[in-house]
């Protein structure tokens, strides 16, 4: 049975247009219950037709959203460790710093190597200079002269020699030597001298390219190892454990510290085969948390796992609840108890009424109906209940419907028949209970 309305509630609106009324011209009449027989200043609501389920609650905790223990990526010696447990810490924030005087001493010297590559490959793409081939032109020329002479020798040796004139065979065979050497000396600088003018091959800059960029990627991968000596949090969160101390030696996949994000938190609950089906992805449910009773949350199921607990037969439903810090502090903590209403039937249409309008005496209920400005009690059976809502099922079909109007305010001392003054109050904002 839900608690019994309260009707002490007086709201602002209520008071306002209580005093409205009573000004108005009315004749003689001053108050709702000063004249025995007058007329009733009452607040009205309009009865809705809405659809609803019944809720039944299951019992969860509350998780940190994602918990990750933190490790070393390379070997080293811890120089500072920045973090405490309970220390919250962003994304990217700086939880522990190892020793990088030799990772840095090996960034600086294939730096310098990089340096080199790049000259050696600038220098290829630039070509000779001007006064290079300027100088590899007058060797081709004292090479042509050279062998202009060598050859003019040889001629005058073969006369001679042919003639008998006193130059030796060994004489002429040495001077025909000679200008073969000078043959060979022109071809060789005129081959020189077109290299020279033609520039470097495409190749040969294509080679040096290659290695200025195998050099990059030594020093992008030693920048990148460097990297890994300052270990940072991957997410926004609080530390909640610390797993090594300055001057510590860890080893690569050694723990450092562990994070948990806590905003949002995630609760998982346990829900029967027989009830699974009823709960959607993307759903909006309410939670209530052990720990503060006097609050209730929204959250949204993210996931129903497709996989049942061989033993228990449920289905786990993971539901992510906003949790932001308030004045620095966060209302739900991983190991809180939670309790998570969540649908067992599929919706009905219900006709609903604020629970203030509802009047229980024993095991009898009505509600006032507004009819010609008149109080016509309606007796019902009231249902589940839906935040500040109710439903109800007049006994009489057809007694009432949607739309009609129902006494939520200054419903306890009216008569059957009485007349009255009503106002139609707005429905309450504030956020649902889920239906009982």
């Amino acid at each position: 049975m839900p608690p019994r309305p309260k009707f002490d509630r007086l709201s602002d609106r209520f008071v306002a247009a209580l005093i409205g009324i009573t000004l108005a011209p009315l004749g003689c009449m001053s108050a709702a219950h000063a004249q025995p027989g007058g007329p009733a200043v009452v607040i009205v609501q309009k009865v809705t037709e809405e659809k609803i389920a019944p809720y039944q609650e299951f019992v969860g905790s509350v998780k940190a959203n994602r918990r990750s223990v933190i490790g070393s990526a390379v070997d080293g010696r811890v120089e500072q460790f920045m973090v405490e447990a309970g220390d919250p810490v962003a994304a990217g924030d700086e939880l522990a710093q190892l020793r990088t005087r030799t990772i840095s001493l090996e960034i600086a010297a294939a730096k310098a190597e990089l340096k080199l590559r790049e000259a050696e490959l600038q220098e290829l793409k630039n070509g000779l200079r001007d006064e290079e081939i300027q100088l590899e032109r007058a060797k081709s020329q004292a090479a042509n002269a050279a062998n202009a002479y060598a050859q003019a020798k040889l001629k005058r040796f073969e006369s001679l020699f042919k003639s008998s004139s006193g130059v030796s065979r060994d004489e002429y065979e040495s001077s025909r030597a000679e200008a073969l050497a000078a043959q060979a000396i022109v071809e060789q600088t005129a081959a020189s001298l077109a290299l020279a003018e033609q520039g470097t091959r495409q190749e040969r800059i294509e080679q040096a390219a290659a290695r200025v960029t195998v050099q990059q990627e030594i020093v992008a991968n030693l920048e990148d190892r460097k990297k890994k000596y300052t270990v940072k949090s991957p997410f926004n969160g609080f530390v909640v454990a610390e797993l090594t101390e300055t001057g510590a030696w860890v080893r690569q996949g050694d723990a450092v510290a562990e994070v948990v994000e806590i905003d949002p938190v995630e609760i998982e609950v346990f829900v029967p085969e027989s009830l699974v089906r009823f709960t959607q992805d993307g759903d909006t449910v309410t939670i209530r948390i052990d720990a503060l009773p006097d609050e209730k949350f929204q959250g949204t199921v993210t996931r129903i796992v497709p996989l049942a607990d061989d033993r228990s037969r449920s289905f786990p439903v993971r539901v992510s609840v906003p949790n932001p810090a308030i004045n620095g502090r966060h209302r739900l903590l991983p190991g809180m108890l939670a309790h998570i209403a969540l649908p067992i039937s599929e919706p009905k249409n219900e006709l609903m009424v604020h629970k203030d309008a509802l009047q229980i005496n024993g095991d009898k209920s009505i509600v006032f109906k507004i009819v010609d400005n008149s109080a016509v009690p309606v007796p019902v059976r009231y249902g589940m209940a839906d935040g500040f809502k109710i439903a109800v099922h007049p006994l009489v079909s057809g007694q009432l419907a949607s739309g009609d109007a129902v006494v939520v305010i200054g419903n306890e001392r009216l008569r059957p028949g009485q007349p009255v003054v009503a106002t139609e109050q707005e429905e309450d904002q504030e956020s649902k209970e889920p239906a009982q």
